[in-house]
């Protein structure tokens, strides 16, 4: 039986950038650009290993304090 695809997802908190895999926490980021970046790198790296890989690319929220 193959696993699900992981999931990696974008948010922004409180003028940082939070990625999760899966609903978990994976990192933060101050820069919406490096988040985007760690999250494909990471889908990169199941997809190497045979894992189907997705990532949700982050909504357009307005930034808060």
């Amino acid at each position: 039986m193959s696993m699900p695809p992981a999931t990696f997802s974008i948010e922004l908190r409180r003028r940082i950038w939070r990625v999760t895999l899966d609903g978990a926490f994976y990192g933060d980021y101050r820069s919406k650009r490096h988040a985007v970046e760690s999250a494909e790198a990471g889908a990169q790296g199941f997809r190497a290993k045979g894992r189907a890989a997705h990532v949700q690319p982050p909504a357009e929220a307005k930034e808060t304090s």
